[in-house]
């Protein structure tokens, strides 16, 4: 027993120093010196694909003498500025690129950059590679451990851009990061777990990290809202603002701390800009009163299907609907940026029809059901009094006598 035992014990070490010299295989002779590193890398994409040590530092990786592996092409990368010029030695080759089916322009991208500019310059403190990716720890974007993941691209960025001291060097506010995660695209995104939401990335570029420019802000917003900006670029608002310098969206919705605004903000949005009592404030009411008025019916509506539906009735058209009248709905509040009244008007007059057309007929049906109840009890206390009536009789007819 004790034999076999030993003979277990011996294959498990044998095991673990295979696995061992497999892992230091992968660094080479680096791991010796560097274990940290080693595990670091280990686990990484680029170790996956059989990305080594001496690929991104060059040297030697087959000796642990410290003299001949810093020899000959060795690059300590102590120096940041240039790490952007080494990853692109891989990820600007298109032949090595190609099998990932990943961009090869991401680094002439990222000299157009506010970060690539700065780096160009000889800022040592801006944005290199490692400081978004990682440098011995890589995961694939899409992996939701990688720190470029949509997920946790603010916490990313907030590194640098919610450091005071670095943020005062370059003028700009470190509030952003706190800003953006107070937003609904922030809430969106961190809160409710919204991948689709948009991140830091998603307005200012990835690579081509640069903030747009005013007259850029309803291009950047278009992107996810079109229908929104197709109203936008239609009514006035556009060309005044474009006059004035102002930036488009985010005059009112803020351009970090974005505001997803409710129908009830219309009005004083209006009088913001243009006073109390003006011509625009009126325009805005009526829009808010029309949106709210078709948003009324339709809860109405909404409320008595659903009653139909635990009265048994079947209401599944009358759902599909109230769908309809809710997407009539949705429309209104980007048709608004028109700062028209007639889109406006023409989709919650749809959405309203729709709402009281619904209420009409679910009325109607639950009229006819209790209709039907009441009758059903009728005959039934008919019934029963027959059935009363015909058992005394037969008791009287046998000579019972009625108590």
């Amino acid at each position: 027993m004790k034999r076999r035992r030993s003979v277990l014990d011996l294959l498990c070490v044998i095991a673990l120093l295979a696995g061992a010299s497999g892992t230091a295989r992968a660094a080479g002779q680096c791991g010796v010196c560097h274990p940290e590193s080693r595990v670091a890398f280990a686990a990484s994409i680029h170790a996956r694909e059989q990305v080594t040590c001496t690929s991104c530092h060059g040297g030697d990786a087959d000796t642990q003498n410290v003299e001949r592996a810093h020899s000959g092409s060795f690059r300590g990368l102590r120096n940041r500025l240039a790490t952007p010029e080494m990853c692109a030695t891989c990820h600007s080759d298109l032949q090595m690129m190609s099998a990932y089916n990943l961009p090869v322009d991401q680094y002439a991208v990222y000299q157009t950059s506010q970060h690539g500019m700065a780096v160009a310059g000889g800022d040592s403190s801006a944005a290199v590679c490692i400081d978004c990716h990682g440098s011995h720890v890589i995961y694939a974007a899409a992996d939701p451990r990688s720190s470029v993941a949509s997920r946790n691209i603010p916490t990313t960025c907030g590194v640098c851009h919610s450091d005071e001291e670095l943020m005062e060097r370059y003028g700009l506010d470190p509030g952003v990061v706190e800003d953006y995660e107070t937003g609904i695209h922030g809430r969106s995104l961190l809160i409710a777990g919204n991948l689709a939401a948009p991140n830091c990335t998603s307005c200012h570029g990835v690579h081509g990290a640069t903030p747009p420019g005013v007259g850029d802000i309803d291009k950047v917003c278009g992107a996810c809202h079109v229908q929104t900006r197709r109203a936008f670029l239609d009514g006035p608002h556009y060309q005044g603002m474009t006059e004035a310098g102002l930036p488009e969206c985010a005059t009112c919705h803020s351009n970090h701390a974005i505001q997803g605004l409710e129908v009830a903000s219309i009005d004083t949005l209006c009088a913001d800009c243009h006073g109390e009592n003006s011509d625009e404030v009126l325009l805005g009411s009526k829009m808010h009163t029309l949106i709210e008025a078709a948003t009324v019916e339709v809860e109405k509506a909404e409320a008595l299907v659903l009653e139909g539906e635990r009265a048994a009735l079947d209401v599944e058209d009358h759902l599909g609907r109230i769908e309809e009248a809710r997407t009539y709905l949705t429309e209104a509040l980007p048709l608004a940026h028109s700062v028209s009244l007639e889109p406006v008007e023409q989709v919650t007059r749809r959405s309203r029809s729709i709402g009281e057309e619904v209420q009409h007929e679910i009325y109607a049906k639950l009229d006819r059901t209790e209709a039907h109840i009441g009758l059903v009890v009728f005959w039934f206390y008919v019934f029963m009094t027959l059935v009363i009536l015909f058992l005394l009789k037969r008791r009287m007819s046998a000579g019972g006598e009625i108590a």
